[in-house]
C-alpha cells in the first residue's frame, strides 16, 4: 500500500495541474481519489451524459471520441497521467465526448463531492483547471487541422485582454470623433458643407467601427498552445500573414519568464523557450505563471516518456527477434527486398481538388506567408507589391477621377466633351479592362515569385506572366548556414529584408521576405527536425545492430550450453 502510495504521489508531481503543491499536499490529495480498472473496448464516459466523476489515468491508454453519422470521429488519445472530467464538473456541462479504453487501464476517480471539496482545501487547482476546461472547449471550437492524430492539446491561452483593450483606444477615439462631425453635419445650413462633414463623420464612425473590429479579431486569432508533443505560438493577421512557431518538447533546453510590475499587477508577462535552434518568444500572454508550470511539467512528461518508449522499443525488438530465432523464421531487416512497384501516373486534377486550389488562391490572394500540407510559402513583402503595380494602381486612379468628371459633366449638368456618352462608355470600358489587366500581370509577376520549405528541401521559384519559369532546389542537409538582414530605415521600419542560405558553393537568397528573422526561424527548426530524424533512423539501425550481436551471443551460447550437456 505504501508502494502505491508513493507511485500516485510520484504520477501527481509530474502532472502540471498540481505545480506549486508539496509531496504531503499530493499525499492528502490522494487521499480523495479512489481506483477503478476497465478493460480494453469499456465505455468510461458517453458523450451527452452528465458528468459525476474527474478522471486522472494512473496507466493505460483511452481514446477520446465523437459519434458521427458514419461511426465516430477520433480526438485525442489520453496516456498516463491524463486526465478528463472537470469540464462537467466544474460548469454543469453534459460530457462534450466519449471516452473509451484502448487497453486494460487504471483509474484514479474522485465524485462530484469529493471534487469540489478538493478545489476547496486548494484554491489553485480551481485556475489550473478551468484553464484546461476552457482550453479543450477552444480546441473543439477551431480544429486545429495541423495536430497530429495521436496529439492533445493541454492548455490554450491568449494575449493579455488588457492589450486588446489598448489597440481599441484610437478606432474608439476615432468613432467619437466622427460623431459630433456629423450631428455639426445635420445643423448646417449651407448644403455643401453639410454634405463634406456628413460624409466625413461617416468616415471616421465607419472607419473606426472597421479598425475596431480587424482589432478584436486580431487578437483573437493568436493563440499560445502546449500539446503532448510541443509548444505552439499561432500567430494570424487576417489576409496578410500566417504563422505556426513550435518546439517539440523534447527540445527544450530552458524555459524563461520574463515580467514587469505592472505585467505582474495584471497577470500578463512574456515566456522565452530556448531550443538548439533559437527561440520562441510568447509576449504579452494572460497567466504566464499557470503556462510555464504547464510547460516544464509537460516538457519533463515528454522527456521521461521518450526514455521509456526507447527502452520498451528495445525489449520489443529483442524479444521479435529471439522469437523469430527460436521460431526459425528470417528476421526481417534480412529478408530480401521486395521489388520496386511500378511509377503510378498522375491523375489528372478533379473538379473538387480545382475548386480547393481556385479556394486556397483566394484565401492567400494578399498573403506574405502561408502554410499547406506541411509547406511553407514566402512571397515578397506588400511594400515590393505596391512598387510593382504603382503605375497600374495610378493608371486606375486617374480613371476613376476621369469617370467622375465625366459623370458630373455628361449626367449632371448634361453638356457634351468631345465625344457622346455612349462612346466614352465604351472607352472607359476598354480602358479599365486595359489597366485592370495591366495591374494583374504585375500582381501575378509577385505573387509567383514564392520560395517555399519543405520537410526536406528548399525551393526558390520565379515565374513571369506568359514567360517562363525558374526554380532552384537545395536539401535541407546540405545547407552551411543561414543570415539574414535588413537593410535601410524603410525596411527597419516595416520588418522585411534578405534571408541568405549557403549550400555549397551555391546560395540561395529570400528577396525582401517579411519577418525574415522568423524566416530563419522556419529554416533552422525544420533542419533540425530533419536531422533528429535522421538521428532516429541511425539509432534504429545500431539498435538493430545491437539486436544483432545478442541474438548471435544468444545462440552462441545456446550452442555451448548443448556441447557442454553433450560431453
Amino acid at each position: 500500500m505504501e508502494g502505491y502510495i508513493s507511485e500516485t504521489v510520484a504520477l501527481f508531481r509530474q502532472m502540471a495541474i498540481f505545480q506549486g503543491l508539496d509531496d504531503a499536499q499530493l499525499a492528502e490529495l490522494e487521499s480523495f481519489f479512489q481506483r477503478a480498472k476497465v478493460q480494453k473496448g469499456d465505455l468510461i464516459v458517453e458523450e451527452g451524459s452528465p458528468g459525476d466523476y474527474f478522471y486522472i489515468i494512473y496507466s493505460g491508454r483511452l481514446l477520446v471520441w465523437h459519434a458521427t453519422p458514419n461511426g465516430r470521429e477520433e480526438v485525442a488519445t489520453l496516456i498516463r497521467g491524463d486526465y478528463f472530467g472537470e469540464e462537467a464538473l466544474l460548469f454543469g456541462q453534459p460530457r462534450l465526448a466519449s471516452v473509451s479504453a484502448l487497453e486494460e487501464s487504471e483509474l484514479l476517480l474522485v465524485d462530484q463531492e469529493k471534487f469540489g471539496a478538493m478545489l476547496s482545501l486548494y484554491p489553485s487547482l480551481r485556475i489550473s483547471f478551468t484553464a484546461t476546461a476552457e482550453s479543450r472547449h477552444l480546441a473543439e471550437k477551431e480544429h486545429f487541422d495541423w495536430l497530429g492524430n495521436d496529439e492533445a492539446i493541454y492548455l490554450i491561452t491568449r494575449k493579455h485582454e488588457l492589450f486588446l483593450w489598448r489597440s481599441l483606444i484610437l478606432p474608439i477615439f476615432i468613432v467619437i470623433l466622427g460623431i459630433p462631425l456629423a450631428v455639426w453635419g445635420m445643423m448646417m445650413t449651407s448644403v455643401f458643407l453639410q454634405h463634406v462633414l456628413l460624409v466625413l463623420g461617416g468616415l471616421f464612425i465607419g472607419g473606426g467601427v472597421l479598425w475596431g473590429i480587424w482589432n478584436w479579431i486580431d487578437w483573437g486569432n493568436d493563440y499560445y498552445i502546449i500539446t503532448n508533443q510541443r509548444v505552439v505560438w499561432l500567430e494570424n493577421v487576417i489576409g496578410i500573414y500566417s504563422s505556426r512557431r513550435e518546439a517539440p518538447l523534447t527540445t527544450i533546453l530552458t524555459v524563461n519568464k520574463l515580467t514587469t510590475q505592472i505585467g505582474r499587477i495584471f497577470n500578463y508577462g512574456t515566456i522565452d523557450v530556448r531550443t538548439f535552434t533559437g527561440a520562441i518568444v510568447m509576449r504579452n500572454m494572460a497567466n504566464p505563471d499557470l503556462f510555464e508550470a504547464f510547460l516544464r511539467g509537460h516538457r519533463e512528461r515528454a522527456q521521461k516518456r521518450t526514455l521509456e518508449q526507447e527502452r520498451q522499443s528495445m525489449r520489443d525488438a529483442l524479444r521479435t527477434r529471439l522469437l523469430m530465432q527460436e521460431s526459425g523464421k528470417t528476421p526481417v531487416g534480412n529478408q530480401p527486398s521486395p521489388k520496386p512497384a511500378m511509377p503510378l501516373r498522375a491523375a489528372p486534377m478533379l473538379a473538387q481538388d480545382r475548386k480547393k486550389a481556385f479556394k486556397e488562391m483566394i484565401n492567400t490572394f494578399f498573403m506574405m506567408r502561408y502554410e499547406s500540407q506541411g509547406v511553407i510559402t514566402y512571397r515578397k513583402h506588400w511594400l515590393v507589391l505596391i512598387r510593382k503595380t504603382l503605375q497600374p494602381s495610378l493608371a486606375i486612379l486617374a480613371l476613376i477621377a476621369f469617370t467622375i468628371y465625366l459623370i458630373y459633366r455628361i449626367g449632371i449638368q448634361h453638356e457634351g466633351f468631345l465625344l457622346s456618352g455612349l462612346t466614352w462608355t465604351f472607352l472607359l470600358v476598354m480602358g479599365y479592362i486595359a489597366v485592370g489587366l495591366w495591374w494583374l500581370y504585375h500582381y501575378l509577376d509577385w505573387s509567383n515569385d514564392i520560395y517555399q520549405l519543405t520537410p526536406e528541401q528548399i525551393l526558390d521559384i520565379e515565374k513571369k506572366p506568359l514567360g517562363r519559369e525558374d526554380k532552384k532546389t537545395a536539401s535541407l542537409d546540405s545547407i552551411l548556414s543561414v543570415e539574414h538582414d535588413r537593410k535601410g530605415i524603410l525596411r527597419l521600419l516595416f520588418n522585411y529584408g534578405d534571408v541568405i542560405i549557403n549550400v555549397g558553393q551555391t546560395q540561395f537568397t529570400f528577396d525582401g521576405v517579411s519577418n525574415p528573422d522568423q524566416v530563419h526561424q522556419d529554416i533552422r527548426a525544420h533542419m533540425e527536425a530533419r536531422a533528429r530524424k535522421k538521428r532516429e533512423r541511425e539509432l534504429a539501425q545500431e539498435r538493430e545492430r545491437m539486436m544483432e550481436w545478442l541474438s548471435v551471443y544468444h545462440e552462441e551460447e545456446k550452442n555451448l550450453r548443448q556441447s557442454s550437456n553433450g560431453d
